[in-house]
């Protein structure tokens, strides 16, 4: 029996946001806060909360999603944050999707990927910076972020 492959969906965008949000009237979606540092005076750091905004294409009909955050050297196992399915009625629409984390906990500073997944196989990662700061409230510059992309 010859066995079945899973077309996976086209990632068109993967955003971080302090929160997302999706208007009940037009469906629309809002990324408020888009970032991708995030600052702690001390470590373990909890971060209260993160979303992630993504738009996906080229699916084929119930399609499963995974959100996982580790560490850019892999030295641990990866923690799934969220676990989804998304319905694609026909692979040349746009799907939109939003995942909410809370209570992220960040052992050290340094580099961390949020990853994107179906069926387990990777569609996209991006970095997200978690850096030591000396005072809540420090600011970082254009051109400080620019240095991270």
């Amino acid at each position: 029996m010859a066995q079945v492959m899973q077309v996976l969906p086209q990632v068109l965008a993967m955003t971080v946001a302090d929160v997302v949000h999706r208007d009940g009237g037009t469906g629309k979606f809002s990324l408020l806060g888009t970032f991708n540092m995030i600052g702690a005076q001390a470590f373990p750091h909890v971060h209260p909360c993160l979303a992630v905004y993504v738009a996906l294409t080229d699916g084929r009909g119930k399609t499963p999603l995974e959100l996982r955050l580790t560490d850019a050297e892999e030295d641990h196992p990866p923690e799934v944050l969220i676990q989804a399915v998304v319905d694609f009625p026909d692979p040349t629409q746009v799907v939109e999707a939003a995942f909410s984390c809370t209570r992220l906990k960040f052992p050290r500073p340094g580099e961390y990927r949020l990853q994107l997944l179906s069926a387990g196989e990777p569609l996209l990662e991006r970095r997200l910076f978690v850096l030591q700061i000396k005072q809540t409230g420090q600011r970082y510059t254009a051109k400080e972020n620019q240095s991270y992309s």
